[in-house]
């Protein structure tokens, strides 16, 4: 066992632990190691780990815009994958001071902090991607369009199903969530769409021939896919088509439900309003993701600004 334990870490080791996190972890934190462990897999490539390697590794997802809880979920998971591959943890000192040099450096960075793809930026990329008249394009411009109006995370998009979608009034439709995050007893919610957004998607499903099943899948060489897009997929979407449309800053899946959430509010809705249409259940983590534009909508700002003129 001994002579076990002082294997070092490889890709290819790496690669072959999902099971065991599965396992071992709660859903959620499964996820967040399986991320990381891609992650580092894909940065290690054919050498072994080392302490210079995570603390390197660290640097460099810093250098890409995370922030420092998230960069300890990658520490945390490096340690763990050792643990489970019955090899060596190769964090040492040099990545407990790397970390925490960068737990100084970026402190000021929160984990929900990304550039929200506000109404009009959302929509001007769905428009960019629609003009390409393929299936790609059709498909990401539904994406984008739905995942803007109903506030989705990534993960209620990749699980829509063409029956969830059903008409509304004018050319609108309603789109059926059976499940959400914050809906644990499963009693799932009506989200309104727009009539653009209903034009897309039936664009879309003309050109991929999709009558039922998962509404957004791959599109292949020689059609299009059975499966429903992964949540990496729908992310990369979103961040190639928001960084095509101009959009600057730090893409991320959840920026579509942070713009949408920024929009609303710039535009007067009320935090109910809002609570309403992100369904969400606590008002602190509703208002964060708009705060400035709940403060651009207070008090002192209608009531005082014209004072100053």
């Amino acid at each position: 066992m001994k002579r076990l334990l002082r294997r070092a870490l490889t890709a290819a080791r790496l690669k072959s632990l999902k099971a065991a996190f599965s396992e071992s972890y709660s859903p959620n934190t499964h996820k967040a190691y399986r991320r990381a462990v891609e992650r580092f897999a894909a940065f290690l490539g054919d050498r072994a780990a080392d302490d210079d390697t995570v603390a390197a590794f660290l640097q460099a997802e810093a250098d890409r815009g995370l922030a420092p809880a998230s960069l300890s979920i990658l520490a945390a998971a490096i340690g763990a994958a050792a643990s489970s591959a019955g090899a060596r943890d190769p964090r040492g000192p040099v990545t407990r001071r790397t970390l925490r040099k960068l737990k100084r450096k970026h402190a000021a960075r929160g984990r929900g902090q990304v550039e929200g793809l506000k109404r009009e930026a959302a929509v001007a990329a769905a428009r960019l991607a629609a003009e390409e008249r393929n299936a790609p394009g059709l498909r990401d411009a539904a994406l984008l369009l739905l995942g803007s109006d109903g506030l989705l995370r990534i993960s209620e998009l990749a699980a829509v199903q063409v029956e969830d979608l059903g008409p509304g009034e004018k050319g609108s439709g309603v789109l059926t969530l059976p499940r959400s995050k914050t809906d644990q007893e499963g009693d799932g919610a009506n989200l309104y769409v727009c009539r653009e957004t209903m034009q897309a998607v039936a664009a879309w499903l003309r050109v991929a021939g999709i009558a039922e099943g998962p509404l957004f899948r791959p599109v292949l060489r020689n059609g299009v896919g059975d499966s429903p897009l992964s949540m990496s997929a729908v992310r990369s979407v979103i961040q190639r088509r928001a960084r095509a449309a101009g959009v600057t800053g730090r893409v991320s899946g959840h920026s579509l439900r942070v713009g949408s959430a920024q929009s609303l509010v710039a535009a007067g809705a009320s935090t109910a309003e809002l609570m309403q249409a992100g369904r969400w259940t606590d008002e602190r983590t509703a208002t964060r993701y708009a705060a400035n534009e709940l403060a651009a909508n207070g008090a002192v700002a209608r009531y005082f600004e014209d004072e100053d003129e």
